[in-house]
C-alpha cells in the first residue's frame, strides 16, 4: 500500500521533479556503467574490451536504425489524449517486433562481411546476439509509452535494473575467475530480457492486447514516424557510426581504447537525457509559441550547467582515465578530451531539437541530422585511416559544430528567435528558483 501511494504521489511531482528523478537515475546508471566498464577494461585490456564491444553493439544499432520513427510518433499522439492510447501502444508494439526481426535478418548478412578482421568465434557470437534486436525494439516502445504516461518511476526502473543486473553478473564472473569477452557479453545482453517482458506485461495488462482501430493507429504512427524517422536513423548512426567504422578500419585494441573514452565522455549526457525525456512529452502538449519558449528556457539553463561540468571533467581527464581503467588506457586521454567537448555540444543541440519535434515539425531535425551524418561518414573515412581513433573523435566534433550552427540559423531566420534569447538571464534563474520552490512545497504535501 505504501509503495502504491508513493507511486501515485510521484505522478504529481511536476516537470522539474521528473527531470530531477531522471537525472538522479542517469547519475546512478552512469555510476553502474563506470563500474562495469572498469571490470571489463581491467580484466580484458584494450583488445578484449574491443572484441566485447564489437559483439554487443549490433542488436541495438540495427534495431534503433529501423524504428521508422514509431517511438517518437507514439509519444506525440499519446500526449494528444485522443482516447486511442491503448490502440496506439499495442499497434506500435506489433510493428516494432516485426521490425526487430527484420533487423536480425539484415545483421546476419552484414556482420560477417564487416567484421572479417575478427576471429570466427567473435563473428559467430555477434550474429547470435542479434536475437536481442526485437527486445531492444520493444524497449524503445515501452520507454516512449512510459514517457507519454509520465510514469517516470517505472521509466527509470526499467533503465537501471538491466545495468544493475549486468554489474551483478560481472561480479560473479570475477569471483569465479571466468572473465572473457564472450561471457561478459552475455552479462551485458541477458538482463534486458526479463525487464522488457515485465514492462510489456504491465502495459498490455493496462491497455489490453485486443484493441480496435489498429489500422487507423498504424497510419497515424507511420504518418508522423516517417517524417521523424530520419532523426532516429541519423541519431542512431551518429551514436554508432564511429564505432562501426573503427571496427572495420582499425584493430580490436583501438576499438577498446575508443569505447572507454566514448562511454566515459557520455557522463555529460546525464543532464541532456533527463531534460529531453521530460521536455518532448511536456512541450508536445503546448501551443507552438509556448513549446519554443519552454525549449529555449530549458536550453539556456542546461547549457550553463553542462559548461561547468564539462570544464571540470576536461581538467581531470588524465587522472580519471588512468585511475579508473589503468595505465594501459593512457593513450585514450586525448580522445577523451575531444569527446567531452563534442558531447557537450551534441547535448545542447538535441535539447534544441526537441522544439521542432514538439510542434509537429520533425522534418527539420531529420534534414539536419541526415546531412551532418553524411558529413560525419565522409570525415571519418578520411581521418580514421590518418589519425586513428583521434580522427574519429575530431570528425564527431566537427559535425557537432556544424549541426548546432545550422539549428541556430533555422531558429534565428525561420522562427525569428531574437539573439538575446540564446543567453541565460536573471529571469531564467528566477524561473528555475520558483520551480524549485514549488517542487519543495509539493514534496511536503501529504500523500493521499
Amino acid at each position: 500500500m505504501a509503495i502504491t501511494n508513493l507511486m501515485k504521489h510521484r505522478r504529481h511531482w511536476g516537470s522539474l521533479g521528473n527531470v530531477v528523478q531522471i537525472f538522479a537515475s542517469n547519475v546512478f546508471i552512469l555510476g553502474l556503467n563506470v563500474l562495469t566498464g572498469i571490470i571489463i577494461a581491467r580484466f580484458l585490456g584494450p583488445e578484449g574490451r574491443g572484441e566485447q564491444a564489437a559483439m554487443i553493439m549490433w542488436p541495438r544499432f540495427l534495431a534503433y536504425s529501423l524504428t521508422l520513427g514509431i517511438p517518437a510518433a507514439l509519444v506525440y499522439y499519446m500526449k494528444k489524449k485522443d482516447g486511442n492510447q491503448g490502440s496506439l501502444y499495442v499497434t506500435s508494439l506489433y510493428m516494432c517486433v516485426m521490425l526487430g526481426c527484420v533487423a536480425m535478418a539484415i545483421g546476419a548478412v552484414i556482420i560477417p562481411f564487416w567484421m572479417k578482421g575478427y576471429s570466427d568465434q567473435v563473428i559467430e557470437f555477434a550474429v547470435w546476439a542479434l536475437v536481442m534486436s526485437p527486445i531492444a525494439m520493444i524497449g524503445t516502445i515501452n520507454t516512449a509509452a512510459l514517457q507519454s504516461r509520465e510514469e517516470y518511476h517505472l521509466y527509470n526502473f526499467m533503465r537501471y535494473i538491466p545495468v544493475l543486473g549486468t554489474l551483478i553478473l560481472l561480479s560473479i564472473l570475477v569471483m569465479a575467475g571466468h572473465v572473457t569477452p564472450f561471457l561478459t557479453s552475455v552479462a551485458y545482453l541477458l538482463p534486458a530480457i526479463p525487464m522488457a517482458l515485465w514492462t510489456t506485461f504491465k502495459l498490455v495488462s493496462h491497455y489490453k492486447i485486443k484493441q480496435k482501430h489498429k489500422i487507423e493507429s498504424g497510419k497515424k504512427l507511420l504518418g508522423y514516424g516517417i517524417r521523424s524517422y530520419g532523426t532516429d536513423v541519423a541519431g542512431t548512426f551518429s551514436g554508432y557510426i564511429d564505432q562501426i567504422l573503427v571496427v572495420g578500419l582499425l584493430s580490436p585494441s583501438a576499438l577498446g581504447l575508443y569505447v572507454v573514452s566514448l562511454n566515459l565522455a557520455k557522463m555529460l549526457n546525464t543532464i541532456q537525457g533527463a531534460i529531453t525525456s521530460v521536455l518532448f512529452p511536456k512541450a508536445s502538449g503546448l501551443q507552438q509559441e509556448e513549446a519554443l519558449q519552454l525549449t529555449f528556457k530549458v536550453t539556456r539553463i542546461s547549457a550553463v550547467v553542462t559548461f561547468f561540468v564539462g570544464a571540470a571533467v576536461y581538467m581531470i581527464a588524465p587522472y580519471l582515465l588512468i585511475l579508473l581503467y589503468g595505465k594501459s588506457f593512457v593513450e585514450a586521454v586525448s580522445v577523451f578530451r575531444i569527446l567531452i567537448f563534442q558531447t557537450a555540444i551534441t547535448s545542447i543541440s538535441w535539447i534544441l531539437a526537441q522544439g521542432f519535434m514538439s510542434i509537429g515539425k520533425p522534418g527539420s531535425v531529420t534534414i539536419i541530422r541526415i546531412s551532418t551524418l553524411g558529413m560525419n561518414v565522409i570525415l571519418m573515412n578520411i581521418f580514421i585511416p590518418l589519425l586513428g581513433i583521434q580522427g574519429a573523435a575530431i570528425s564527431l566534433l566537427a559535425t557537432s559544430l556544424v549541426e548546432i550552427t545550422v539549428i541556430f540559423l533555422i531558429y534565428t531566420l525561420k522562427h525569428q528567435v531574437a539573439f538575446q534569447q540564446w543567453f541565460v538571464s536573471k529571469t531564467d534563474i528566477l524561473w528555475l528558483l520558483e520551480r524549485i520552490r514549488r517542487q519543495k512545497a509539493r514534496s511536503k504535501e501529504p500523500m493521499s
